[in-house]
């Protein structure tokens, strides 16, 4: 196999006839990086997400937040007061569609969710100091 690519923006989208559309996604090593940048699924469509993390750090854990436009600041800032318990998520925030657990070094989380109306939305990593490096864009397609 070979190492993932932090700078690829390649979609990545694939269907089960009659299943959830499946999306992967991953950390790159130790990095404050996501080996995909740009995701793209149909709107109203099941997807269901998997965030491996793969830093062999305690230290460096991650998730997946899916958040509205221009939203990606004002999530991760709010988030940072719930802490790691809270998986640094703030389920309140209206402008933060979707997430997943944190991720440990090492560790898998998931989430299921439906699609939003068309349009891109922004993909952040909300533990403390990674948002700004950790991104990337959702593309809904009609």
């Amino acid at each position: 196999t070979t190492a993932p690519r932090a700078e690829s923006t390649a979609s990545a989208t694939a269907v089960r006839p009659g299943g959830p559309v499946e999306l992967a996604i991953q950390s790159v090593g130790n990095t404050m990086m996501y080996d995909k940048s740009a995701l793209t699924v149909p709107t109203a469509a099941v997807v269901h997400l998997v965030l491996k993390n793969n830093s062999t750090m305690a230290a460096v854990p991650h998730n997946w937040v899916l958040v509205k436009p221009g939203a990606e600041a004002r999530v991760a800032n709010g988030a940072m007061k719930y802490g790691e318990p809270a998986g640094y998520i703030n389920l309140a925030n209206p402008d933060m569609l979707e997430h997943t657990p944190l991720a440990k070094a090492g560790e898998t989380a998931e989430v299921t969710f439906t699609a939003p109306a068309p349009g891109t939305y922004p993909y952040i990593c909300t533990v403390p100091g990674h948002y700004m490096m950790m991104k990337g864009v959702l593309t809904v397609t009609p």
